[in-house]
């Protein structure tokens, strides 16, 4: 329910390109357990949220593997 209440925020406000956070833990950034999430606007390729993790070119049988062992998880 929070999701689209973020995006309803961000239309009102005008943004057109734009990030929804939302932050778990404390490696995460959060100090105190609760549910938010952050609508961060993206005017332009310097501003706004970055993202910053190492891309590579994944395995596909890696993936696929993984995505059934998720799957049984769940």
């Amino acid at each position: 329910m929070i999701q689209p209440v973020a995006k309803k925020l961000a239309i009102a406000t005008g943004a057109v390109d734009f990030n929804i956070l939302q932050n778990n833990g404390r490696a995460a950034h959060q100090l105190v357990d609760h549910v938010h999430v952050h609508m961060i606007p993206k005017p332009d390729e310097k501003q706004g949220l970055t993202i910053g993790w190492p891309a590579y070119d994944a395995n596909k049988d890696e993936l696929k593997a993984l995505c059934e062992e998720l799957k049984l998880k769940m």
